[in-house]
Protein backbone atom coordinates (compact mmCIF):
# COMPACT_ATOMS: atom_id res chain seq x y z
CA UNK A 1 0.00 0.00 0.00
CA UNK A 2 1.28 3.44 -0.90
CA UNK A 3 1.19 6.37 1.48
CA UNK A 4 3.06 9.47 2.62
CA UNK A 5 4.58 9.96 6.02
CA UNK A 6 6.96 12.13 7.78
CA UNK A 7 6.55 15.74 6.86
CA UNK A 8 3.69 17.42 8.44
CA UNK A 9 1.67 20.23 9.62
CA UNK A 10 1.91 18.70 13.07
CA UNK A 11 3.12 21.17 15.53
CA UNK A 12 4.53 19.85 18.65
CA UNK A 13 5.84 16.59 19.69
CA UNK A 14 7.73 16.35 22.83
CA UNK A 15 8.20 12.69 23.56
CA UNK A 16 10.29 10.79 25.98
CA UNK A 17 11.11 7.18 25.27
CA UNK A 18 13.24 4.60 27.01
CA UNK A 19 16.36 5.32 29.02
CA UNK A 20 18.57 7.28 26.63
CA UNK A 21 19.43 10.90 27.44
CA UNK A 22 18.89 13.78 25.00
CA UNK A 23 22.06 14.41 23.00
CA UNK A 24 23.61 13.95 19.59
CA UNK A 25 24.39 10.34 18.59
CA UNK A 26 27.05 9.18 16.17
CA UNK A 27 24.48 7.61 13.85
CA UNK A 28 22.39 10.78 13.62
CA UNK A 29 22.33 12.83 10.45
CA UNK A 30 24.73 15.78 10.73
CA UNK A 31 23.13 18.82 12.33
CA UNK A 32 20.24 16.89 13.88
CA UNK A 33 19.64 16.59 17.62
CA UNK A 34 16.98 15.65 20.14
CA UNK A 35 14.66 18.29 21.51
CA UNK A 36 16.23 19.44 24.81
CA UNK A 37 15.15 17.22 27.68
CA UNK A 38 13.39 14.68 25.42
CA UNK A 39 14.56 11.09 25.17
CA UNK A 40 14.38 8.79 22.17
CA UNK A 41 13.49 5.11 21.84
CA UNK A 42 16.48 2.93 22.69
CA UNK A 43 18.88 2.40 19.80
CA UNK A 44 17.08 4.72 17.39
CA UNK A 45 18.82 7.38 15.28
CA UNK A 46 17.73 10.62 13.62
CA UNK A 47 17.55 10.16 9.85
CA UNK A 48 16.12 13.58 8.95
CA UNK A 49 15.33 16.83 10.75
CA UNK A 50 13.99 20.30 10.16
CA UNK A 51 12.95 23.32 12.20
CA UNK A 52 11.98 26.97 12.15
CA UNK A 53 12.24 29.68 14.77
CA UNK A 54 8.69 30.76 13.99
CA UNK A 55 6.09 28.65 12.20
CA UNK A 56 2.35 28.22 11.81
CA UNK A 57 1.27 24.69 12.63
CA UNK A 58 -1.99 22.73 12.51
CA UNK A 59 -2.17 20.02 15.17
CA UNK A 60 -4.94 17.43 14.60
CA UNK A 61 -6.69 16.59 17.88
CA UNK A 62 -9.50 14.46 16.44
CA UNK A 63 -9.91 11.80 13.77
CA UNK A 64 -10.71 12.47 10.14
CA UNK A 65 -14.44 12.78 9.42
CA UNK A 66 -15.63 12.29 5.86
CA UNK A 67 -18.62 14.32 4.67
CA UNK A 68 -20.44 12.13 2.16
CA UNK A 69 -22.68 14.96 0.95
CA UNK A 70 -19.91 17.52 0.50
CA UNK A 71 -16.36 16.06 0.32
CA UNK A 72 -14.87 19.57 0.55
CA UNK A 73 -16.22 19.78 4.09
CA UNK A 74 -14.40 16.63 5.19
CA UNK A 75 -11.70 17.20 7.77
CA UNK A 76 -10.38 16.47 11.25
CA UNK A 77 -13.06 16.55 13.93
CA UNK A 78 -10.91 18.99 15.93
CA UNK A 79 -7.53 20.66 15.57
CA UNK A 80 -5.31 23.34 17.15
CA UNK A 81 -4.04 26.22 15.02
CA UNK A 82 -0.69 27.17 16.58
CA UNK A 83 2.26 29.51 16.15
CA UNK A 84 5.67 29.10 17.71
CA UNK A 85 9.13 27.56 17.54
CA UNK A 86 9.05 24.31 15.59
CA UNK A 87 11.42 21.32 15.62
CA UNK A 88 10.85 18.14 13.59
CA UNK A 89 12.75 14.84 13.69
CA UNK A 90 12.44 11.51 11.89
CA UNK A 91 13.79 8.56 13.89
CA UNK A 92 14.55 5.05 12.60
CA UNK A 93 14.18 2.27 15.15
CA UNK A 94 16.35 -0.86 14.76
CA UNK A 95 14.43 -3.84 13.41
CA UNK A 96 12.68 -5.85 16.13
CA UNK A 97 10.32 -3.68 18.21
CA UNK A 98 6.79 -3.23 16.84
CA UNK A 99 5.08 0.12 16.35
CA UNK A 100 2.81 -0.73 19.29
CA UNK A 101 5.82 -1.23 21.58
CA UNK A 102 7.55 1.96 20.47
CA UNK A 103 4.35 3.97 20.76
CA UNK A 104 3.60 2.61 24.25
CA UNK A 105 7.06 3.61 25.48
CA UNK A 106 6.62 7.13 24.21
CA UNK A 107 3.10 7.40 25.62
CA UNK A 108 4.16 6.19 29.06
CA UNK A 109 7.03 8.67 29.20
CA UNK A 110 4.80 11.52 28.09
CA UNK A 111 2.30 10.84 30.84
CA UNK A 112 5.04 10.40 33.44
CA UNK A 113 6.52 13.76 32.41
CA UNK A 114 3.19 15.51 32.97
CA UNK A 115 1.96 15.86 29.42
CA UNK A 116 -1.78 16.10 28.87
CA UNK A 117 -2.97 13.80 26.10
CA UNK A 118 -5.18 15.72 23.68
CA UNK A 119 -5.86 12.87 21.28
CA UNK A 120 -4.51 9.45 20.40
CA UNK A 121 -5.37 7.12 17.56
CA UNK A 122 -4.36 3.84 15.97
CA UNK A 123 -5.10 1.87 12.84
CA UNK A 124 -8.11 3.20 10.90
CA UNK A 125 -8.49 6.20 13.23
CA UNK A 126 -5.17 7.52 11.88
CA UNK A 127 -6.74 8.00 8.45
CA UNK A 128 -5.37 11.02 6.54
CA UNK A 129 -2.59 11.67 9.05
CA UNK A 130 -0.14 10.32 6.47
CA UNK A 131 -1.17 13.19 4.19
CA UNK A 132 -0.49 15.73 6.92
CA UNK A 133 2.97 14.38 7.66
CA UNK A 134 3.76 14.09 3.98
CA UNK A 135 3.13 17.74 3.15
CA UNK A 136 5.65 19.72 5.22
CA UNK A 137 8.85 19.01 7.07
CA UNK A 138 11.42 16.22 6.84
CA UNK A 139 10.66 12.89 5.28
CA UNK A 140 9.01 13.42 1.94
CA UNK A 141 7.10 10.43 0.63
CA UNK A 142 7.46 7.09 2.38
CA UNK A 143 5.92 4.06 0.73
CA UNK A 144 4.88 0.64 1.89
CA UNK A 145 3.97 1.18 5.53
CA UNK A 146 1.05 -0.64 7.11
CA UNK A 147 -1.94 1.55 7.99
CA UNK A 148 -2.99 -1.17 10.42
CA UNK A 149 0.12 -0.50 12.51
CA UNK A 150 0.10 3.33 12.42
CA UNK A 151 -0.29 5.19 15.72
CA UNK A 152 -0.53 8.85 16.70
CA UNK A 153 -0.73 11.04 19.78
CA UNK A 154 -1.10 14.81 20.29
CA UNK A 155 -0.24 16.23 23.73
CA UNK A 156 0.66 19.43 25.53
CA UNK A 157 2.55 20.47 28.65
CA UNK A 158 2.62 23.87 30.33
CA UNK A 159 5.58 25.20 32.29
CA UNK A 160 5.31 28.60 33.88
CA UNK A 161 3.11 30.04 31.16
CA UNK A 162 4.96 28.49 28.21
CA UNK A 163 3.37 25.57 26.40
CA UNK A 164 4.99 22.78 24.41
CA UNK A 165 2.65 20.99 22.01
CA UNK A 166 3.65 17.69 20.52
CA UNK A 167 2.63 15.34 17.76
CA UNK A 168 3.98 11.81 17.46
CA UNK A 169 3.37 9.60 14.44
CA UNK A 170 4.66 6.01 14.51
CA UNK A 171 4.55 3.68 11.49
CA UNK A 172 5.75 0.17 10.66
CA UNK A 173 6.81 -0.89 7.15
CA UNK A 174 5.36 -3.78 5.22
CA UNK A 175 7.83 -4.00 2.34
CA UNK A 176 10.66 -1.76 3.51
CA UNK A 177 10.90 0.80 0.72
CA UNK A 178 11.88 4.33 1.73
CA UNK A 179 13.31 6.76 -0.89
CA UNK A 180 15.61 8.68 1.47
CA UNK A 181 17.02 5.75 3.46
CA UNK A 182 16.97 1.98 3.69
CA UNK A 183 14.32 0.26 5.80
CA UNK A 184 13.65 -3.43 6.34
CA UNK A 185 10.32 -5.22 6.55
CA UNK A 186 8.69 -4.59 9.92
CA UNK A 187 10.98 -1.67 10.82
CA UNK A 188 9.46 1.22 12.77
CA UNK A 189 9.89 4.92 12.00
CA UNK A 190 8.91 7.80 14.27
CA UNK A 191 8.03 11.34 13.23
CA UNK A 192 8.34 13.71 16.17
CA UNK A 193 7.34 17.40 15.98
CA UNK A 194 7.59 19.87 18.87
CA UNK A 195 6.14 23.37 18.99
CA UNK A 196 6.93 25.86 21.75
CA UNK A 197 4.28 28.51 22.24
CA UNK A 198 5.09 31.53 24.42
CA UNK A 199 7.98 31.87 26.84
CA UNK A 200 8.39 30.97 30.48
CA UNK A 201 7.26 33.69 32.84
CA UNK A 202 10.33 35.02 34.55
CA UNK A 203 10.27 34.80 38.32
CA UNK A 204 13.70 36.36 38.89
CA UNK A 205 14.03 39.04 41.58
CA UNK A 206 14.35 42.65 40.42
CA UNK A 207 17.96 43.90 40.53
CA UNK A 208 18.08 47.37 42.07
CA UNK A 209 20.43 50.24 41.19
CA UNK A 210 22.50 49.65 44.32
CA UNK A 211 22.74 45.93 43.52
CA UNK A 212 23.88 46.74 39.99
CA UNK A 213 26.62 48.92 41.43
CA UNK A 214 27.69 46.22 43.89
CA UNK A 215 27.77 43.50 41.22
CA UNK A 216 29.85 45.64 38.88
CA UNK A 217 32.32 46.37 41.68
CA UNK A 218 32.51 42.69 42.59
CA UNK A 219 32.63 40.95 39.21
CA UNK A 220 32.52 43.67 36.55
CA UNK A 221 29.12 42.51 35.27
CA UNK A 222 25.53 41.92 36.34
CA UNK A 223 22.97 39.44 34.98
CA UNK A 224 19.47 40.83 34.43
CA UNK A 225 16.31 38.73 34.04
CA UNK A 226 13.68 41.43 34.36
CA UNK A 227 13.94 42.66 30.77
CA UNK A 228 11.46 40.72 28.63
CA UNK A 229 10.88 40.66 24.88
CA UNK A 230 8.17 39.53 22.51
CA UNK A 231 8.69 35.95 21.31
CA UNK A 232 11.57 35.77 18.82
CA UNK A 233 11.58 39.58 18.54
CA UNK A 234 13.53 42.54 19.91
CA UNK A 235 10.42 44.39 21.11
CA UNK A 236 10.72 45.17 24.84
CA UNK A 237 7.63 44.22 26.84
CA UNK A 238 5.98 46.78 29.16
CA UNK A 239 6.67 44.65 32.25
CA UNK A 240 10.40 45.33 31.71
CA UNK A 241 10.01 48.92 32.89
CA UNK A 242 10.92 48.31 36.58
CA UNK A 243 14.29 46.82 35.56
CA UNK A 244 14.96 49.57 33.05
CA UNK A 245 14.11 52.14 35.73
CA UNK A 246 16.80 50.66 37.97
CA UNK A 247 19.40 50.75 35.19
CA UNK A 248 18.45 54.34 34.43
CA UNK A 249 18.76 55.25 38.11
CA UNK A 250 22.17 53.60 38.33
CA UNK A 251 23.45 55.50 35.30
CA UNK A 252 22.12 58.77 36.70
CA UNK A 253 23.75 58.14 40.08
CA UNK A 254 27.03 57.10 38.43
CA UNK A 255 27.54 59.69 35.65
CA UNK A 256 31.06 58.49 34.85
CA UNK A 257 30.11 54.85 34.29
CA UNK A 258 30.18 53.39 30.79
CA UNK A 259 28.45 50.05 30.18
CA UNK A 260 28.33 47.32 27.59
CA UNK A 261 24.81 45.89 27.18
CA UNK A 262 25.13 42.25 26.09
CA UNK A 263 22.24 40.07 24.91
CA UNK A 264 22.08 36.26 25.26
CA UNK A 265 19.60 33.60 24.13
CA UNK A 266 18.90 29.93 24.79
CA UNK A 267 19.99 27.24 22.29
CA UNK A 268 16.66 26.72 20.53
CA UNK A 269 17.01 27.68 16.87
CA UNK A 270 20.02 28.34 14.70
CA UNK A 271 23.20 29.97 15.95
CA UNK A 272 23.09 32.74 13.33
CA UNK A 273 19.48 33.63 14.13
CA UNK A 274 20.17 33.74 17.87
CA UNK A 275 23.29 35.86 17.41
CA UNK A 276 21.33 38.41 15.37
CA UNK A 277 18.39 38.36 17.81
CA UNK A 278 20.62 38.89 20.86
CA UNK A 279 22.31 41.91 19.24
CA UNK A 280 18.96 43.42 18.25
CA UNK A 281 17.69 43.02 21.81
CA UNK A 282 20.78 44.69 23.23
CA UNK A 283 20.30 47.52 20.72
CA UNK A 284 16.69 47.89 21.88
CA UNK A 285 17.79 48.22 25.52
CA UNK A 286 20.40 50.85 24.66
CA UNK A 287 17.88 52.79 22.57
CA UNK A 288 15.39 52.77 25.45
CA UNK A 289 17.96 53.96 28.00
CA UNK A 290 18.98 56.81 25.70
CA UNK A 291 15.44 57.93 24.80
CA UNK A 292 13.69 57.37 28.14
CA UNK A 293 16.37 58.30 30.68
CA UNK A 294 18.51 60.70 28.69
CA UNK A 295 21.66 58.59 28.93
CA UNK A 296 24.38 59.77 26.57
CA UNK A 297 24.80 57.40 23.63
CA UNK A 298 28.58 57.22 24.06
CA UNK A 299 28.16 55.72 27.55
CA UNK A 300 26.54 52.58 26.17
CA UNK A 301 27.67 49.88 23.76
CA UNK A 302 25.41 47.06 22.54
CA UNK A 303 26.55 43.57 21.56
CA UNK A 304 25.06 40.09 21.22
CA UNK A 305 26.48 36.70 22.12
CA UNK A 306 23.54 34.55 21.01
CA UNK A 307 23.56 31.07 22.53
CA UNK A 308 27.18 31.32 23.68
CA UNK A 309 28.16 31.23 27.37
CA UNK A 310 25.05 29.59 28.90
CA UNK A 311 24.73 29.98 32.67
CA UNK A 312 22.41 26.96 33.05
CA UNK A 313 21.46 23.75 31.25
CA UNK A 314 19.48 24.12 28.03
CA UNK A 315 17.88 20.73 28.63
CA UNK A 316 14.86 22.19 30.44
CA UNK A 317 12.75 25.35 30.27
CA UNK A 318 13.95 26.64 33.63
CA UNK A 319 17.56 26.55 32.44
CA UNK A 320 16.72 28.06 29.05
CA UNK A 321 14.93 30.94 30.80
CA UNK A 322 18.14 31.72 32.70
CA UNK A 323 20.13 31.69 29.48
CA UNK A 324 17.75 34.22 27.87
CA UNK A 325 19.19 37.27 29.61
CA UNK A 326 20.74 40.71 29.33
CA UNK A 327 24.05 41.44 31.00
CA UNK A 328 25.65 44.76 31.88
CA UNK A 329 29.45 44.82 31.71
CA UNK A 330 31.66 47.63 32.88
CA UNK A 331 33.65 49.04 29.95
Amino acid sequence: MTSKLLSGVFAAIVLTAVSVSSSVFAADKAGCKDFPGIKRFEGSSIELCDGRNFAEYTLPTGKWVKNEDDPDKSGFASKEELEGRLAQNVYSVPAGPSSAEVFRNYLNDLQSAGYKILFQAKQEDTSRLEDVFGEKGPGGQLFGFSPDEARYVAAVKEEGGAKTYLALYVIEFEDGYVPEFEAVKGQVYVRLDTLQVGELKNQMVLVTASEINKALDTSGKVLLYGIHFDFNKAVIKPDSRPSLDEIGKFLKDQPNEKLSVVGYTDNIGGADFNLKLSKERADAVVADLVSTYGVAQDRLKASGEGLQSPVASNDNEEGRAKNRRVELHRQ
